[in-house]
C-alpha cells in the first residue's frame, strides 16, 4: 500500500522555507564558503591519464565527458533555467494553429496521453502531482527571486523569474541510468550521470513542447527552479533513500529527475507503495561504504549538516560538502552509494520477488541486506575489462 499522503511519510516542520540554490555544495564551494575544494584537481587527473591508471585513462575520461554533449550543446546543461530545451516559451516546433481550439479533455485523459508520449520520447517514468510551492527555489542560481503572479505564461527578466499562478500541475519525469556502467564507480569510467543529464532536457523539453502544441503552457526544468526529489515523491515515482536520492521500485536510484510546471490539468498520482524507507532504515549499506562518511547511519531527522541542506523535512540528510570534497579528491563523481544500493539491480523476476517481500514482509529486510552482500551485488568491477566486454543496454 502507498502512504496516505506525502506528509504522512515526510512530515514538514512549521516555518519551513523554500531553498536558495546559492547554498548548494557546488555554489558554496565556488564561493569558498565550505570545506570543499573549489575545483577538481586538474593536475592529479592529468597525471592519472599520463600513467594510464585503470578507470582514469584518457579514454575513460573522454567517454564520460562526451556523455554530457547533448546537454551542453543544446545550452541546457544540468539545468540552465529558461535556456535550450529548458526554454519557458515555445520552441516553435509543435504549434497549435490560431483557428484550432486548444485540446480539451479530462485530467485523466491528459495524464494518459502525456504519459504515453513521455515514454515514447525517452522517459523511464512519468507521474503527476499538484504544484507544491514549498519545493520551488526561493531564488535563481544567480540570486533573482522566483515569484508567482497572475500571468498567462512564465517569464524571466533581469530582476526576477515569474511562475504563473495557473501552473497548478507538475509533471515529474525520470530518465534512466545504466546499472552496468555504474558498477565502475568511483572511477572516471562512469558516464551514467552525464548521460542522464543529456537525456533530461531532451525528454522534458519535448514533453513541454507537446503540451504547448495542445494549447497550454509549460515550464520544463532540470536541476534548476525547484527541488526534484520531493516533487518526484509527491508524484508517486518513489521514495527518498538513506543516501538522499530518489529510489523507485522499478529502477532503484538509477534515474535522473526532470519536471515540468503547467496549466494543463492533470490527475495527481497516489504515493508509491511503501517499504523503501523501512528498508533503508534497516540496511545502512550506503552509509557504511561511503568513503567520505557523508551518509548517516542514524535515524531520519529534521536537521541538515550545513547550508547545503534545507532543514525542516523529516528525512536522511547527506553531508553534501564532504561528499563534494571527496569528488574533488578522487577526480570524478563518486556514485558509490548508487553502486552499492540494494535497489540497484538489473530487471529480473528474482529481484521482483525480493521487492514484494520488502513491501509486504519488512521483518526480512536485514536478511535481504545480508544476502545482497553474500551474492556480491554492488562490488566495483575491474575497469581494465570494460572495453573488452560487449555493450548491453540496460
Amino acid at each position: 500500500m502507498g502512504e496516505k499522503t506525502f506528509d504522512d511519510a515526510y512530515p514538514i516542520k512549521d516555518g519551513y522555507k523554500r531553498f536558495d540554490p546559492r547554498n548548494t555544495a557546488f555554489s558554496r564551494s565556488f564561493r569558498g564558503d565550505s570545506g570543499a575544494a573549489q575545483r577538481d584537481n586538474a593536475e592529479s587527473r592529468e597525471e592519472k591519464m599520463v600513467r594510464n591508471v585503470p578507470g582514469y585513462t584518457l579514454v575513460d575520461y573522454s567517454f564520460s565527458g562526451a556523455a554530457l554533449t547533448a546537454a551542453q550543446a543544446s545550452h541546457s546543461g544540468r539545468g540552465q533555467m529558461n535556456s535550450g530545451f529548458y526554454s519557458w516559451s515555445s520552441l516553435g516546433v509543435a504549434v497549435k494553429p490560431e483557428g484550432v481550439p486548444r485540446w480539451e479533455g479530462t485530467p485523466q485523459e491528459a495524464s494518459k496521453i502525456l504519459k504515453k508520449a513521455g515514454k515514447y520520447y525517452g522517459a523511464s517514468g512519468m507521474e503527476f502531482c499538484e504544484t507544491d510551492r514549498r519545493w520551488i527555489y526561493s531564488h535563481t542560481g544567480d540570486g533573482r527571486p522566483i515569484v508567482f503572479e497572475d500571468v498567462e505564461e512564465g517569464y524571466v527578466t533581469e530582476e526576477k523569474a515569474v511562475i504563473p499562478d495557473s501552473h497548478r500541475w507538475t509533471v515529474a519525469i525520470t530518465v534512466p541510468m545504466e546499472v552496468e556502467e555504474m558498477m565502475y564507480s568511483p572511477t572516471a569510467l562512469n558516464p551514467v550521470s552525464s548521460m542522464g543529464f543529456s537525456r533530461m532536457p531532451v525528454v522534458a523539453g519535448t514533453v513541454a513542447e507537446f503540451i504547448r502544441g495542445l494549447g497550454y503552457h509549460a515550464i520544463p526544468c532540470g536541476n534548476d527552479t525547484a527541488l526534484s526529489v520531493p516533487i518526484a515523491i509527491q508524484a508517486g515515482l518513489g521514495h527518498i533513500g538513506r543516501h538522499g536520492r530518489l529510489i523507485t521500485w522499478e529502477r532503484g536510484p538509477m534515474v535522473r529527475i526532470a519536471k515540468i510546471f503547467t496549466d494543463l490539468p492533470l490527475a495527481p498520482n497516489p504515493p508509491a507503495p511503501r517499504g523503501i524507507i523501512e528498508f533503508c532504515d534497516a540496511c545502512m549499506k550506503c552509509a557504511k561504504q561511503c568513503p567520505s562518511g557523508s551518509i548517516t547511519e542514524g535515524p531520519r531527522t529534521y536537521e541538515g549538516h550545513s547550508e547545503a541542506n534545507n532543514p525542516g523535512a523529516l528525512k536522511w540528510y547527506c553531508n553534501a560538502d564532504t561528499c563534494l570534497q571527496y569528488w574533488r579528491e578522487v577526480g570524478s563523481g563518486c556514485s558509490i552509494c548508487f553502486r552499492v544500493c540494494n535497489f540497484t539491480k538489473p530487471e529480473g523476476i528474482s529481484h521482483d520477488i525480493v521487492k514484494w517481500f520488502i513491501r509486504n514482509v519488512p521483518q526480512l529486510n536485514r536478511f535481504w541486506t545480508w544476502t545482497d552482500d553474500l551474492m556480491g551485488y554492488g562490488k566495483m568491477k575491474d575497469p581494465r575489462k570494460y572495453w573488452d566486454t560487449p555493450y548491453e543496454p540496460g
